[in-house]
């Protein structure tokens, strides 16, 4: 388990904040040609089925992992689908965004790659997340001594949690305080998860790994894994 330092952080609106996360959590990756069609069946020897799993881009659709209700019944207020103004690496489908209406408006999103090249991707993101979280706290401990600061509006300036480890598919990291990003356990994939805290982001990310399998994944379809291998 990471250790538990302040990093800066203005306090300010959540949909301000998660729109930061939104711009660390732009990736880039090689770019991959998509082929049509999505989970069914193909043509195999001697004229067998070969069942096929992935959902190729033009097909999916993030009601696929969650729709607005199920955010909503996670989120534990009412959510509604925005369309997203940010675009996506080629050969990724374009971020899921929602928007909770609690006290303050909430953004929330999610996305995924699963590129050929996503899980070499997704191990080096662990390392700039990771790397970028404590150079945060290294400036905030020398310009402030790690206390709480005031701006000309007196607002506070608090800190936030530091990067750390969370149960999430075979591998998961909360990072910056805003994001969580995890290597699936069943699917050659990675996704992040955004949203203003801790505790309902675990959840969402939850519910977005169990959601993701080889039938849902916005991926080019393939063969289904054998059982067993």
């Amino acid at each position: 388990m990471l250790r538990s330092v302040p990093v800066v952080q203005r306090v300010a609106r959540s949909v301000h904040a998660v729109a930061i996360a939104t711009m660390l959590l732009a990736g880039a990756g090689a770019c991959e040609s998509k082929s049509s069609g999505a989970t069914g069946e193909a043509a195999g020897p001697a004229g067998e089925g070969v069942k096929l799993v992935g959902v190729d881009l033009d097909l999916w659709t993030c009601d696929l992992i969650a729709t607005p209700a199920v955010m909503s019944e996670t989120l534990g207020i009412p959510a509604r689908g925005v369309d997203s103004t940010l675009g996506s690496a080629p050969g990724t489908p374009k971020p899921c965004n929602f928007v909770a209406e609690g006290a303050a408006p909430e953004a929330w999103s999610f996305d995924f790659d699963c590129r050929d090249n996503a899980l070499a991707t997704a191990e080096k993101l662990f390392t700039e997340y990771l790397a970028r979280n404590q150079a945060l706290i290294e400036q905030w401990d020398a310009s402030t001594g790690g206390k709480v600061q005031k701006n000309d509006a007196g607002l506070e300036q608090h800190a936030v949690a530091a990067p750390v480890e969370v149960p999430v598919g075979r591998k998961a990291l909360d990072h910056h305080g805003q994001a969580i990003l995890f290597i699936d356990d069943d699917t050659p994939c990675y996704a992040r998860v955004a949203g203003p805290d801790p505790e309902r982001r675990l959840l969402v990310a939850k519910l977005v790994a169990q959601k993701l399998t080889p039938e849902t994944a916005p991926m080019r379809p393939r063969p289904a894994t054998p059982p067993g291998k």
